[in-house]
């Protein structure tokens, strides 16, 4: 019988979270995805979750490609979240008017920093490096690093790209992925209409399945975005993230 994938819950900034901790908490969300800032500590950032059981699970770390200093940057971030216990990194990369050589030669070595903490480095599903499947197959095979795979976001793959399929999408480039942003759209292009999990057109069961052949043990991190993510009320806020983690444990995807 397959193990169900760890449940994730994107917080954004740990000081200011999306939803309070206590409420991840009390809908059994023990993992967290948060954004990693540098004017805050691992001691701080723990004493902050510590209180309400929940664990880092992977980082978003900001760093870009084009800065000088990305490796000595991100080398303090990586430093920084395998303090914290995180699995690995979400970043958000784009190449631009830099030579793709370049670009590929600076994300090895970014992959290099996280391997040496025991992590990994997951890319978004964002242009221009990895917007779709055939991208991300390509610049994964190019880079060839053991660290360095896909996030898959599920519904950014519908918002950059026309007349595609997430899972036909994952397929491409299966063996890379890392991470998973769960998030539904109603499928049209640049359309940030994100409703909650099961209200639009993904379909985690089929895309869980072709993961599962490849034994993705990754996590699925909800992201709440578009509709599902502007509640005006924390109560609201708090009923769309207990739908959205709802959804994926009917399946029994996650735990």
């Amino acid at each position: 019988m397959a193990v169900a994938n760890p449940l994730s819950h994107r917080i954004n900034y740990v000081d200011r979270p999306q939803l309070p901790l206590d409420r991840v908490a009390a809908l059994g969300i023990r993992y967290v995805e948060i954004v990693l800032r540098l004017d805050q500590s691992v001691t701080q950032i723990q004493d902050l979750l510590g209180p309400h059981g929940l664990q880092v699970m992977t980082t978003h770390t900001p760093v870009s490609l084009a800065q000088d200093d990305l490796l000595e940057q991100f080398g303090r971030y990586n430093d920084m979240a395998a303090d914290l216990g995180a699995r690995g990194h979400f970043v958000s990369f784009h190449a631009g008017d830099m030579p793709l050589e370049r670009a590929y030669e600076l994300i090895r070595q970014v992959g290099d920093i996280a391997e040496s903490r025991g992590l990994f480095v997951a890319m978004e599903t964002h242009e221009d490096l990895s917007e779709n499947g055939d991208k991300a197959l390509a610049v994964f095979s190019a880079v060839r690093h053991p660290a360095v795979g896909w996030n898959l976001d599920t519904a950014n793959v519908y918002y950059y790209n026309e007349n595609v399929d997430v899972v036909e999408e994952a397929k491409k480039a299966l063996p890379f992925i890392r991470s998973i942003h769960a998030k539904d759209t109603t499928g049209g292009y640049k359309d940030p209409t994100f409703p909650n999990l099961g209200e639009g057109i993904v379909d985690y069961a089929a895309l869980h399945a072709v993961l599962q052949t490849v034994n993705f043990s990754g996590p699925y991190t909800l992201e709440l975005e578009g509709v599902a993510g502007s509640a005006d009320t924390v109560e609201a806020m708090e009923a769309n993230v207990a739908a959205c983690a709802a959804h994926l444990r009917k399946l029994g995807i996650v735990d």
